[in-house]
């Protein structure tokens, strides 16, 4: 390995390390007592050499929801690639595809609707909001995607699906604030078997076919 190759390979360390130390802030913490001083301490690295890598702590927050929305991105598209094959569970595959979201690293999903949904938003400057504009729009433009085909496809029923799209979506947010809540104030959730009644609910009401058999 040359030396550029190396210092390249402990830059991009570093910088990883910066993103899971401020993670880590934000998970134990929350996002407004984060500081750039925090995450040089936790990641074990200089101000000063921090600042070389991140102009603050927003820029480090908006890498990390990058990838993490190229991950749901992934998911989103697998499904529509496979949309014929799987027809009778669309909206399983779909809702499914939330719930590996979710799943996949819990703290950084909260980061990324806290940033999607929050006055944050507001002040980060105008190339990150691009950024994170463009990232949620990539994952909402899968979701149209594929409610667009159930509902051409008579799978969904006769609707706008991409007003759909955003009832199935905002059903599983729903859920998921609630029960963050939930657990913040009695460290107790149900994410589960709420998860599952929804779905049912929303299977109930969207899929055609189910429509149909209990009419």
């Amino acid at each position: 390995m040359g030396v550029a190759e190396r210092r390249e390979r402990e830059k991009q360390h570093r910088r990883e390390h910066a993103v899971e130390a401020a993670m880590e802030i934000y998970n134990e913490e929350g996002y407004y007592s984060i500081t750039m001083d925090k995450i040089a301490e936790r990641a074990e690295i200089s101000r000063a050499a921090l600042y070389l890598y991140f102009k603050n702590k927003d820029e480090i927050f908006i890498s990390a929801i990058m990838a993490y929305m190229d991950y749901f991105c992934s998911l989103l598209s697998d499904v529509y690639e496979r949309r014929d094959a799987i027809k009778e569970t669309l909206l399983e595959e779909l809702w499914g595809c939330f719930i590996k979201f979710h799943e996949n690293d819990p703290v950084a999903f909260d980061a990324s609707m806290f940033f999607h949904q929050n006055e944050a938003v507001r002040n980060l400057s105008p190339d990150l909001r691009n950024m994170l504009y463009k990232a949620g729009s990539n994952a909402v433009t899968y979701q149209h995607k594929i409610t667009e085909y159930g509902v051409s496809q008579g799978i969904f029923i006769d609707c706008n699906p991409r007003i759909l799209a955003e009832v199935i979506w905002s059903a599983f947010l729903g859920i998921m604030q609630v029960e963050r809540s939930k657990g913040q104030i009695t460290g107790k959730t149900h994410i589960n078997p709420t998860r599952d009644i929804a779905l049912e609910v929303l299977a109930r009401g969207i899929k055609k076919k189910h429509k149909e058999e209990n009419n």
